[in-house]
């Protein structure tokens, strides 16, 4: 059984003698470089849990008495902690954050029009979603009357990236590490016989997503429900997002060209009126 330290107490990785706490530093741009070193080790420590302080230095290119000082205010904080081995993994508190975002306000609430339309043009069911960790977020949804799947495909459901035609584009479209550390131990359980259940098989989805720029899912997260998503170019400040629809596994056999350009055609004009056009 694994063994969690919540405390502080140094293990074996620890440096005995860490010396003074170091100094709040200030980047270009009013940017604390301390928060960010920060934000990086919680980046570094979900992407591999159980690496020892050691290696999360080396990592971030920290002196070890420095990362000794993060992980030591993360782990009192209760977002990391440190088991009896020395190994780092994520703590709880993260995941009240996380019911937090869940509930947030629409971030894209300009966009509804258009997912609107492309609910009446489908004739089912249309959703925005983002990516958090290993899970989608749906975060804005429009259904047409009398569509198959709106009752229960509503904003605030959620669902892990394998699964999901919106989690194969948005993790296509992040930097190839990132995407690799999205997936790296990720369990890949299967929901439905036709769910991705090996790594290779999805990494080789994300290249097809990356080289057709959308992606499917084929009741591979829910018997009865097809999806096609698409990447929505955002501004920097704003979150990475993408659009799909929800369609019965009949509409995507017998019309796959037409979803497939109407959910494009609609991620480009999110895109268009979010400045990135």
């Amino acid at each position: 059984m694994t063994t969690i330290d919540h405390g502080l107490r140094e293990t074996d990785d620890s440096p005995r003698s860490p010396g003074p706490a170091p100094c709040v530093e200030a980047a270009p741009g009013g940017v604390l470089s301390t928060v960010q070193r920060g934000l990086r080790a919680l980046e570094v420590i979900a992407a591999e849990e159980g690496m020892p302080t050691k290696e999360l230095a080396r990592r971030l290119g920290l002196p070890p008495a420095t990362a000794y000082h993060l992980v030591s205010t993360l782990v009192h904080e209760g977002y990391v902690w440190r088991m009896r081995d020395g190994g780092l993994i994520l703590g709880d508190r993260l995941s009240g954050l996380l019911t937090h975002l869940e509930h947030r306000p629409n971030p894209f609430p300009e966009l509804q029009p258009i997912l609107e339309d492309l609910a009446r043009t489908c004739g089912d069911v249309a959703v925005i979603g983002r990516l958090v960790g290993n899970q989608v977020i749906v975060t804005s949804a429009a259904a047409a009357p009398g569509s198959a799947h709106g009752d229960h495909i509503r904003a605030g459901a959620r669902g892990p990236v394998h699964t999901m035609s919106l989690g194969k584009v948005l993790v296509a479209v992040l930097p190839p590490t990132a995407a690799l550390g999205t997936i790296r131990n990720w369990a890949f359980d299967p929901l439905t016989e036709h769910t991705i259940t090996a790594a290779h098989r999805f990494l080789d989805e994300l290249e097809i997503a990356r080289r057709r720029g959308y992606a499917l899912d084929v009741e591979e997260g829910e018997t009865g429900l097809c999806c096609v998503a698409a990447p929505i170019s955002t501004p920097p400040d704003r979150p990475m997002a993408a659009i799909a629809i929800g369609i019965e596994p009949d509409r995507l056999r017998f019309e796959p060209q037409r979803l497939v350009s109407q959910v494009v055609v609609a991620a480009r004009r999110a895109g268009a009126l979010l400045g990135q056009a």
